[in-house]
């Protein structure tokens, strides 16, 4: 079944459903069995298109310690240049902005804080003097948002601060948490989102509950955020009569059409087969409407992980996860058709022997999609692979 599934694949290759794939491309210069690369990041922003050019983020530990690493590509070059390292101690879940132009911001975590950077050319800065960790970044035309899990007291809370940029520098114009109180228990894994009219959505991991419970809260402005709200309409409650609820973790947001934001996490409602990807969108109410699962049913008896959703101005929204229904892991997408998901469709450049996972994606000005996941082989390393597509 495997072999014949990968023959189909191949035959259909480089179109395949509703979209038709570049040939892959490897983004990172230096593998090895001891080599880790790591895609892993707050809301996954690893991957960002600026004007003609892709650029890809990560961490690995080719120099003895963790380190973040920036690789671009002009799409008038056929691979991608050599990586540049960002950083300068131990540097996790680094995050990047597309400004335009060929332009970039770069978030990460350093020394344990948050620093920010403008590619080329601009200094790195620290944002916060707190000890801070999982920064992700979004942006809508000259608004640019960062938000982080800050320390505050016993337990981290969700900050969002509104950055300024000048030519090169930045500097963080105002900065508050989501909450005043202070935490009551840990909060994590923010992600953020810009809306057509201004508006800034974030949505983390909580665990108030006593189980991981995602919620989100709005603003209008940036400044003023509203009570969380739960993204799942799963009620907290014991199973069997065991713990506080069933878990959801690591949600993802993103803008999508003229005035609307997507949200894709991972959630172990459905506890006996682990974590499955769900979706709840907000078509610009600012109220996130029931919740949908995203996998089909081919899908539905495994554990699917590192969910993201990838949206865009002009409508288009697609889900991308990795699961092993074919009996390893591969990268598989969904689309928005209007009214529901469609069926999953394996990337495939993403998919085959070995281990294919942690996608990352991103939309361009003209609706193509660029995805990069890890390839990991076991005793030549771990590539990080690129590929576009182009809609049918």
């Amino acid at each position: 079944m495997r072999a014949a599934a990968l023959l189909l694949a191949v035959l259909a290759w480089p179109a395949h459903g509703a979209w038709e794939w570049s040939a892959p491309l490897t983004v990172n210069s230096i593998q090895g069995a001891a080599i880790f690369p790591h895609l892993e990041s707050a809301n996954r922003r690893g991957v960002a298109v600026s004007g003609d050019s892709v650029g890809v983020v990560w961490e690995d530990n080719r120099d003895g310690s963790p380190q973040c690493y920036l690789a671009l590509k002009p799409a008038v070059a056929a691979a991608f240049q050599p990586e540049m390292r960002l950083s300068q101690g131990d540097c996790y879940e680094p995050v990047l902005l597309a400004l335009g132009k060929g332009r970039f911001v770069a978030a990460w975590e350093e020394a344990g804080g948050i620093h920010a950077r403008v590619l080329p050319g601009g200094a790195a800065i620290r944002l916060t003097d707190a000890e801070s960790v999982q920064v992700t970044l979004a942006q809508r035309g000259d608004a640019l948002y960062a938000a982080w899990a800050e320390q505050a007291g016993r337990f981290r809370r969700i900050v969002v601060a509104r950055l300024a940029l000048v030519n090169d520098a930045l500097s963080v114009k105002q900065r508050q948490p989501v909450e005043a109180a202070m935490p009551s228990d840990e909060q994590g894994w923010p992600a953020l989102a810009v809306a057509g009219d201004g508006s800034v959505t974030v949505a983390w991991e909580d665990r108030r509950h006593k189980h991981t419970v995602p919620l989100v809260s709005h603003s209008r402005d940036g400044q003023t955020f509203a009570a969380p709200a739960r993204l799942t309409d799963h009620k907290s409650g014991s199973v069997d009569g065991l713990g506080a609820g069933t878990g959801a973790m690591r949600p993802t947001l993103s803008a999508w059409g003229e005035n609307g934001i997507a949200a894709v996490w991972l959630d172990k409602r459905d506890f006996l087969s682990g974590y499955d990807v769900y979706a709840a969108l907000d078509p610009g109410t600012r109220h996130f409407g029931r919740n949908l699962r995203v996998q089909d049913s081919f899908g539905d008896n495994m554990a699917q992980w590192h969910a993201q959703v990838v949206g865009d101005a002009g409508g288009l929204l697609v889900a991308l996860w990795d699961d092993a229904r074919d009996g390893s892991p591969d990268v598989w997408l969904a689309d928005w058709t209007g009214e529901a998901f469609g069926d999953n469709a394996v990337i495939p450049a993403a998919s085959g022997p070995g281990a294919q996972s942690d996608p990352v994606a991103s939309f361009d000005a003209g609706g193509n999609l660029h995805v990069v996941w890890l390839d990991r082989d076991e005793k030549t390393g771990t590539r990080i692979r690129y590929a576009r597509a182009v809609q049918r």
